[in-house]
């Protein structure tokens, strides 16, 4: 990806997942059950802070960003780049 390519920008839980390639595919790159993804979404609408970074550049590889409050972080603009 180019380095100044704007990113499309996903807002919601279910938009990562799908952009990731789906619960299984989440489930691979954070080391976890395709069930815990799921359960991820029905607690709490949003993913485990650990895998921030990792699904944060693996959306920027893949040409999207996604506000970090989605894994519970603060920031100042809110948005992963």
């Amino acid at each position: 990806m180019e380095m100044n390519a704007q990113l499309q920008p996903l807002w919601t839980f279910d938009e990562v997942v799908a952009a990731l390639g789906g619960t299984a595919s989440v489930g691979r790159m954070t080391g976890n059950p395709p069930a815990a993804v799921c359960n991820w979404k029905a607690r709490r609408l949003r993913f485990p802070s650990k895998y921030y970074v990792a699904m944060r550049d693996e959306l920027a590889a893949r040409g999207f960003s996604a506000p970090c409050a989605l894994w519970g972080q603060v920031g100042l603009h809110n948005i992963a780049a």
